[in-house]
């Protein structure tokens, strides 16, 4: 059984509400009945999930019905079943039980310091084997002591670091196994070279909020700059914080900025009407009503293909006006931008043209998405759902449903393996060393254009890799290189058959 819930890593789950659709009426081909005594405790979610979402509303049903037809489902837990019912192909469908999706719905992030650790990009080269802060999440047990991003730590429970860093594996096998232990004593040299002690118990959850900086830049900030800058850093584009994000991007609106720099390198996606908002904001003024993505499905529901466009769709089924008037934009990326976060990047292509800049790493490559599925999905339990009552509910599917292009037809650039999405105009590594803002490499590149129309410098360093100076340094890698199935783009409406 594949792990289906990441717990060092950060990753992000969005939701949908509920809207019936019309789907294609023609029957989709009648599945095998299991001739055995149902022997899996998971046997009729297993039916349910062959027979009324893979055989229907899977992108890839037509090459997996056969086989999925085949399988005797009294032998297999829910987790098993899911994963031998993927096509080979797919690498982004995933599953979760009822306690991760509702941890989710409610912005909460479960059994996490609530911070991103990870080692230098050239640390080899540098001789810095230190563990660096590459984010913090606000109002997380580390936030509360002035973790930020470049703090670096010298030491847990009963471990001290050199000024170099690990030195040896039994000093990385001792981080790997006690990092999660509670209580756990952290020290750390912040990022403005204060030293800090502190003990801490693990929350079982942590409550937060998605945009980890929100800034202007002006000439005293940054030489050179004839107008404001707008800058902010989205983790996720999690539903339940949507206000959160309309709220900064009013500001930075009203704040003037025709200039914008977006950091999504750790964006993984998310839920299809905050990417919607955001697109909305960034594009060029007059462009309400413009399409910006093409949703397509299986032949089974081609009548669900959909288009959707740029601005506020008020009652008459009108679209207002919503954008900031920018006339220019930065896009942040790395191997971690995925999904919704890429479609937002191609949406604005044919719209923006040279106007649209990206500086960072090649993307993750997901050009498709889901609907979230819930388990059960009877009429009483969706009128429970509907209520917000969540008692009945065992399971949640994101089976990978429609695949996106932009207004030009163009897809997000996709392949077998991760990185393989969009190109940066201007590649360079992640700088961890210090926190979001005018000193931080990506950032300062993209200021840097603006002032004098060409990018600084590139450091030499080597990409980032999981072993350094043969140590095997597992906890750091980012949940885009541990979770198979990363990337999310979930629309605002999801499909709960009639015969759950």
């Amino acid at each position: 059984m594949k792990n289906y819930r990441i717990l060092l890593a950060l990753l992000s789950i969005a939701l949908v509400s509920c809207e019936k659709t019309t789907v294609n009426t023609d029957p989709a081909p009648s599945p095998k009945t299991d001739p055995e005594p149902a022997v899996s405790a998971d046997y009729e979610a297993n039916k349910c999930l062959r027979d009324e979402i893979m055989n229907v509303y899977y992108y890839w049903a037509d090459d997996v019905r056969g086989a999925n037809n085949k399988l005797n489902l009294n032998k297999l837990s829910i987790y098993d079943a899911f994963d031998a019912m993927l096509f080979a192909k797919d690498r982004w469908s995933w599953m979760e039980s009822a306690e991760s999706y509702l941890a989710s719905k409610s912005g909460e992030v479960l059994g996490t310091w609530g911070a991103s650790f990870t080692q230098r990009v050239d640390c080899k080269e540098a001789k810095d084997y230190n563990v660096y802060i590459r984010y913090v999440y606000p109002d997380s047990p580390l936030a509360r002591h002035g973790v930020t991003r470049g703090a670096k730590l010298t030491g847990i429970t009963g471990l001290d670091l050199p000024d170099h860093g690990f030195d040896s594996q039994s000093q990385l096998d001792y981080f790997n196994e006690h990092l999660m232990d509670s209580p756990q004593t952290f020290k750390f040299t912040l990022a403005n070279g204060e030293k800090v002690t502190f003990e801490e118990k693990l929350p079982k959850s942590v409550s937060t909020n998605y945009i980890l900086s929100e800034q202007v830049f002006d000439a005293d900030d940054f030489d050179g700059l004839a107008e404001p800058v707008g800058y902010f850093n989205l983790l996720s584009f999690k539903s339940g914080f949507i206000n959160d994000l309309d709220e900064c991007l009013s500001r930075l609106k009203k704040a003037g900025v025709k200039k914008m720099i977006v950091d999504l390198r750790y964006n993984g996606g998310g839920d299809g009407n905050v990417s919607q908002l955001l697109i909305s904001y960034l594009a060029p003024a007059g462009l309400q009503g413009k399409p910006y993505v093409v949703r397509t499905h299986n032949a089974y529901l081609s009548s669900s293909n959909v288009t959707e466009y740029i601005g506020k769709k008020n009652a008459s089924g009108e679209y207002s006006d919503m954008s900031m008037g920018l006339d220019e934009i930065f896009f942040i990326m790395d191997n971690g931008s995925a999904s919704a976060s890429e479609m937002v990047f191609n949406g604005l292509r044919p719209y923006l043209k040279d106007k649209l800049h990206m500086v960072g790493r090649q993307t993750y490559g997901k050009p498709n998405g889901m609907y979230v599925l819930l388990y059960p999905g009877d009429s009483k339990a969706q009128e429970k759902y509907n209520k917000g009552n969540y008692s009945d509910l065992k399971y949640v599917f994101y089976p990978i449903c429609f695949f996106n292009m932009n207004s030009e037809g163009e897809s997000i650039p996709y392949g077998p393996k991760s990185p393989s999405g969009f190109v940066p105009d201007n590649e360079r590594p992640d700088d961890i060393l210090h926190d979001f803002g005018v000193d931080e490499d990506r950032v300062k590149a993209c200021l840097t254009y603006i002032v004098t129309g060409s990018y600084p410098a590139i450091p030499e360093t080597k990409s980032l890799n999981s072993v350094f100076n043969g140590l095997e340094n597992d906890a750091f890698a980012p949940e885009w290189q541990t979770d198979p199935h990363y990337g999310t783009d979930i629309v605002n409406r999801h499909f709960l058959p009639e015969t759950f």
